[in-house]
């Protein structure tokens, strides 16, 4: 399955993308990314037979939604970022002591909130996953992750203080935390008719995903379930702040395009384990209008070029 959406992925991206440097290396971007996830999910058995579904699902979303990511090695590299913090976070259950992976996810979060400040939102259900589902609360992990978490702003700080533009800087940062929820509820058209077409499919069968994680969770070992409760924690922060980015700026917007690949990096092993694992009629059915859906969502920029001429 893996090489065969490889395969694909790399079709649709060259055809949708402009051929530049730029969007070759977002494809060499993606494709890491792909074959870390493939390593990851197998070692943390995100799903309990060896399978190659979360990574295959990754790369065909992220070679189908091509208006939700871009071909910026920008919005892969913050991908990479989220990837970091999340997989260091459900690494921290799979070796002895936690505190090495605490750190790397906690360095991942502070680099991401610097560039992203609105992912600061992330941090408490971080927290939250760490106390609850994870049990690795200790105050080693919790130097830890401070100690992480401080890290890129100790370089930061330092740049700009040598920079002299501390405080202007500073002040940048703290007006990105807090999101301007008052734009939900004011959409702007365009953006709606862009970006919800490709954002309600997946939305859908993410949400199908999750009914089935909660109906036959207890077949998965205690340890695997635990992680995917850390994905189910972070998964609506993400969508929120996609829908808040997509309605605040326009179709060019680099935030929104970060965010979409990071919320689709999210949403591949809950998918994936949906597809393994359902069966029926039912399964079959779903399964053959992801692929449809898939299909329409990479053609959907080229019906809009039509239609705009």
């Amino acid at each position: 399955m893996l090489p065969v959406s490889i395969a694909i992925a790399v079709v649709l991206w060259l055809w949708q993308a402009p051929l530049t440097l730029e969007s070759v290396a977002g494809l060499a971007c993606v494709l890491i990314l792909t074959l870390a996830l493939r390593w990851l999910s197998n070692l943390l058995q995100l799903i309990r037979v060896r399978s190659w579904a979360v990574s295959s699902i990754f790369v065909l979303l992220m070679a189908a939604c091509a208006l939700l990511h871009g071909w910026s090695v920008e919005a892969m590299g913050i991908t990479t970022l989220y990837m970091m913090h999340v997989g260091g976070l459900l690494f921290s259950t799979y070796v002895v002591r936690p505190q090495l992976p605490v750190f790397i996810s906690f360095v991942a979060l502070g680099c991401l909130t610097m560039v992203l400040p609105q992912t600061v939102w992330l941090l408490p259900f971080s927290l939250m996953a760490m106390m609850i589902p994870l049990r690795i609360w200790s105050a080693r992990v919790l130097a830890a992750l401070f100690l992480g978490l401080l890290l890129p702003y100790e370089v930061w700080a330092a740049w700009h203080l040598l920079q002299g533009t501390l405080m202007e800087a500073s002040t940048n940062l703290a007006n990105g935390v807090i999101p301007s929820f008052s734009s939900l509820l004011t959409p702007h058209s365009s953006l709606l008719t862009s970006y919800s077409i490709l954002l309600t499919p997946i939305l859908l069968f993410s949400l199908f995903s999750l009914v089935h994680f909660m109906r036959t969770s207890l077949d998965d070992k205690i340890a695997t379930r635990m992680r995917y409760i850390v994905l189910l924690l972070q998964w609506p922060v993400l969508l929120v702040l996609v829908a808040i980015s997509s309605q605040e700026s326009g179709v060019e917007n680099q935030d929104l395009m970060s965010l979409a690949s990071a919320w689709l990096l999210c949403c591949s092993p809950l998918l994936a384990r949906y597809f393994v694992f359902s069966r029926g009629w039912q399964a079959g059915l779903a399964f053959w209008l992801f692929v449809l859906s898939l299909i329409a969502m990479s053609l959907y920029p080229f019906i809009l070029n039509l239609l705009s001429l």
